[in-house]
């Protein structure tokens, strides 16, 4: 069964110790709320793109870089 991108996204920061616990979509762009599991930091993270518009597991990954760089910067 093919899984969507919230899903894909979520296994990848899974592999970080990042926990993802929303995505709040508007009409330009998506705010992702994740949380670090070693810290217990939690940030809003506002993404450039649509999660649901990922196809390449290489835009998710790239979209985990971004993540984890911001919960380490804050």
């Amino acid at each position: 069964m093919p899984k969507t991108p919230s899903v894909l996204l979520r296994m990848a920061l899974e592999k970080r110790q990042i926990e993802l616990l929303d995505i709040y979509h508007s009409k330009e762009k998506d705010l992702i709320r994740v949380k670090d599991k070693l810290t217990g930091k939690v940030i809003l993270y506002e993404s450039k793109r649509h999660v649901r518009d990922l196809t390449r597991a290489d835009e998710i990954e790239k979209l985990v870089d971004e993540i984890e760089k911001a919960l380490k910067s804050k």
